[in-house]
C-alpha cells in the first residue's frame, strides 16, 4: 500500500516528466526545417499580400468608381465544319459600364502620343537637331 508521500512523489515526477516532454516538444517544433519553411512562406504571403494591396489602392484612386455592368450578348452561333450546331450553356459575359468607351479613349490617346512624338522627331530633325 502506497503511502501519502508515495503518491505526492509519483505526481511529482508525472509533473516533471510532463514538463520536460512538453518542453523537448517545443524545441522540435521550433527547431523544425518545416515549421522555419511555414513561417517564412507565410511572412511572405502577407508581405505580398500588403504590397499588393498598396499598390491597388493607389492604383484605385485613378480609376472612377464602379458602377453597373450589363450583360453582352453571346456571339454568332458558328456550326463545325460537319454542320453540328454546339448548344452548351453560355455564362454571360458581364462588362462595366463605359467599359468600350474607356479602352477607346485609352487608344486615342496612345496614338495622339505617339503622333505628337512622331511630329516632334520630325521638326527636331528639320531644324538639324539630330545632325545629317
Amino acid at each position: 500500500m502506497a503511502t501519502q508521500f508515495d503518491i505526492i512523489r509519483n505526481q511529482a515526477e508525472a509533473a516533471a516528466r510532463n514538463a520536460a516532454a512538453r518542453v523537448r516538444g517545443n524545441v522540435r517544433r521550433e527547431t523544425s526545417l518545416v515549421n522555419q519553411a511555414s513561417r517564412w512562406a507565410g511572412r511572405a504571403m502577407t508581405e505580398g499580400e500588403a504590397a499588393l494591396r498598396s499598390r491597388s489602392g493607389r492604383r484605385r484612386g485613378r480609376t472612377p468608381p464602379p458602377g453597373r455592368t450589363t450583360a453582352e450578348p453571346a456571339g454568332p452561333v458558328r456550326p463545325a465544319p460537319d454542320g453540328y450546331v454546339r448548344r452548351s450553356p453560355v455564362q454571360p459575359l458581364h462588362v462595366m459600364e463605359g467599359y468600350r468607351k474607356r479602352q477607346v479613349l485609352r487608344v486615342v490617346t496612345v496614338i495622339a502620343v505617339v503622333a505628337a512624338i512622331g511630329v516632334g522627331i520630325y521638326l527636331l530633325n528639320r531644324l538639324g537637331i539630330f545632325g545629317r
